[in-house]
């Protein structure tokens, strides 16, 4: 059953990732941009992105980002259900919201420390072609693509280098997916007590 819920978890998040990777480039231009603004606003970015580098530049980083959604999400509905198996005894039987929230929690945080590198090699290829509005930022790094991201990374930083930025990344993991979880809970036992009791 728990290999069932990585199966799904990591497809259902890989659908949603392709749909809205476009924004998630754009969030990333919009935060990596300083001063003077390279897009004034949304349809501004949309449109200069596409006359300057293609419609393919909407989906730079795909790759690492696919690589890393299916374990990630996989592994959070993995580990959520054996962590709540395993505090699911009776004294937290009348606790399932805190049981939910602490069981999320520890889910997204394992989750989101064996795959953050991923995320990383996506964000670093996303600002790609991007290098002119980063330079008072310091030095400017392009790569070929996911492999030499990498390597990259790897020979010039080192592996400490993969975890750059882990640490607000864990304590946002912990937070959204212990809500995430704890409000999927409330809101299915919320809907099966109506239907019991029209």
């Amino acid at each position: 059953m728990a290999g069932v819920h990585f199966l799904c978890g990591g497809l259902a998040a890989c659908s949603a990732t392709v749909a809205c990777q476009p924004l998630d480039t754009l969030r990333t231009r919009f935060a990596a941009q300083g001063e003077p603004k390279v897009y004034r606003t949304l349809r501004h970015a949309v449109v200069t992105m596409y006359r300057q580098e293609g419609a393919l530049t909407f989906y730079r980083g795909l790759t690492p980002t696919l690589v890393a959604v299916f374990p990630y999400a996989g592994l959070q509905f993995f580990f959520y259900n054996i962590f709540k198996k395993l505090l699911d005894n009776d004294s937290t039987k009348s606790k399932g919201g805190l049981q939910s929230l602490l069981s999320g929690s520890a889910a997204g945080v394992i989750s989101k420390t064996l795959t953050y590198p991923f995320d990383l090699f996506k964000k670093r290829l996303q600002v790609g072609g991007f290098e002119q509005a980063r330079m008072h930022f310091g030095q400017v790094r392009t790569y070929r693509g996911f492999v030499d991201c990498a390597m990259r990374i790897l020979k010039e930083e080192g592996l400490r280098g993969f975890f750059k930025g882990l640490s607000p990344s864990l304590l946002k993991a912990a937070v959204s997916t212990g809500l995430t979880f704890f409000w999927y809970e409330f809101f299915t036992s919320a809907i099966a007590n109506l239907k019991s009791h029209p």
